[in-house]
């Protein structure tokens, strides 16, 4: 019995320090809003560098930028300590895009951290 109470306090404590959370338990982003278009975010070769596909349908970059933009960020927050993110820019400025079929694909790096 008394091992029980002990165990059931021991708990308690380790969960409300946020012990869960450091360890990556339960970790995940939703977004506010329901975002447009559907993304998917693929890790790069480097551990901070990613690639984001967005279902645009035929949508221009305007329009899809929060869709990629969410993924990308809750990657960079979740994994790296920080939201700040290096999109790969043309000579414009803007984010450099490839089309595939419908699909939209920008990349960038975490640079949090």
């Amino acid at each position: 019995m008394v091992r029980a109470l002990v165990l059931v306090c021991a708990s308690a404590v380790v969960s409300a320090c946020g012990v869960p959370e450091r360890l990556g338990l339960g970790r995940s982003a939703e977004p506010e809003a329901v975002l447009p278009f559907a993304a998917k975010l693929t890790e790069g070769d480097q551990p901070r560098q990613f690639l984001v596909r967005v279902n645009a349908g035929g949508a221009g970059l305007a329009e899809v930028r929060e869709s990629a933009r969410f993924p990308a960020t809750a990657h960079c927050l979740l994994d790296f300590g920080g939201s700040d993110i290096d999109w790969n820019t043309g000579a414009d400025g803007d984010w450099l895009v490839a089309r595939d079929d419908a699909d939209l694909i920008v990349s960038g790096a975490c640079a949090s951290r």
